[in-house]
C-alpha cells in the first residue's frame, strides 16, 4: 500500500477567485495521519503542510472538522501551530456528510462576515475538511452566494476546481437555499 506522505504528495489547494482578487481554497486536512484511509494511508507532516498552505497565500485557516477528529488524524494541535505560521485560526465544526447545525449558523454571522471582507479585500482563505470535499465545498458554496453568486453558479463553480466536492444531496440542498448575504437564510 502506498503511503501519501507531505513530500510524495505535496497538499494540493484547489482555489476558486472571486471579484476583488480574493482567492477561497480547499483541501484536506493538514498534517493528517490515517492508516486505514479510502484513498490510501495517509502520514503527513503538519508543518510542511502549513508552510504550503502559507506560502500559497492564506491569511486564514477554517477547520470544518469536529474536535474528535483533530485527534482521530493526530493533529490535536492544529489551532496553536496555524498561529505559530502566521495565520489566523478558526474552528467551525460541521458533522462528516452533513449540514451545519443550530450551532454553526448562531457562530457563522460574524465569522462569515469576516470571511466576505477577507476576500473582498483580495486575502486568500483556506478551508479544510479531513478529506476536503464535503464540508469544505458546502462552505466554499455558501462563502461565494454570500459574495454574490447564484447559489447553482456557486456549487458548479467549486466542483469545477475540487471535483467530488459537495457530497450528499443533503449538502447540495442546503447550498442551493444559501442567500446572499443580508438575506434571511431558511431554517431546516
Amino acid at each position: 500500500m502506498t503511503v501519501l506522505t507531505s513530500d510524495t504528495t505535496p497538499i494540493r489547494i484547489d482555489q476558486v477567485t472571486v471579484s476583488g482578487g480574493g482567492r477561497l481554497g480547499m483541501t484536506f486536512c493538514p498534517g493528517k495521519k490515517d492508516a486505514h484511509a479510502a484513498s490510501g494511508a495517509w502520514d503527513r507532516e503538519l508543518d510542511t503542510d502549513l508552510a504550503a498552505i502559507r506560502d500559497w497565500g492564506a491569511s486564514l485557516l477554517v477547520t470544518l472538522v469536529e474536535p474528535h477528529e483533530l485527534d482521530v488524524l493526530e493533529v490535536p494541535g492544529l489551532g496553536r501551530r496555524v498561529v505559530e505560521f502566521g495565520m489566523d485560526w478558526l474552528h467551525l465544526p460541521i458533522v462528516d456528510v452533513s449540514v451545519p447545525s443550530r450551532e454553526f449558523e448562531n457562530a457563522w454571522p460574524g465569522h462569515g462576515g469576516d470571511m466576505a471582507s477577507r476576500l473582498a479585500r483580495g486575502e486568500g482563505i483556506v478551508l479544510h475538511c479531513r478529506g476536503g470535499l464535503g464540508r469544505t465545498g458546502l462552505v466554499a458554496a455558501r462563502l461565494l452566494v454570500e459574495f454574490g453568486y447564484d447559489p447553482a453558479a456557486a456549487i458548479a463553480d467549486v466542483r469545477a476546481a475540487r471535483p467530488g466536492a459537495i457530497e450528499t444531496a443533503a449538502q447540495e440542498r442546503y447550498v442551493l437555499a444559501c442567500r446572499p448575504m443580508g438575506a434571511p437564510f431558511p431554517r431546516f
